[in-house]
């Protein structure tokens, strides 16, 4: 059962999570070079080379908050488990 919670956290998590990171790093990323970041509707007016900077450094914050998320789902699970003794009753 530790691991359906275990995974039932990772999601709501990483859902929160990457929502906040996107937005932080979109305003960042305007912050930065003073544009919009680029989105799918803009495919043609943007240069290659910032779309892969802008590719690169998101699936980085991308790959973090995942890495994160389930670490500190992990850590939870383990809390609780402590909290409620080695066999919870769910």
């Amino acid at each position: 059962m530790d691991k359906l919670i275990e995974k039932g956290l990772t999601l709501g998590i990483s859902l929160g999570a990457g929502f906040v990171a996107s937005k932080v790093f979109d305003f960042a990323w305007e912050q930065i070079t003073g544009e919009e970041p680029p989105k799918n509707d803009e495919v043609d007016a943007v240069d290659i080379k910032r779309a892969l900077v802008f590719g690169v450094t998101s699936a980085a914050v991308s790959a973090a908050v995942q890495v994160l998320s389930q670490r500190g789902a992990k850590a939870s699970v383990q809390k609780i488990s402590k909290s409620y003794g080695a066999k919870s009753e769910v």
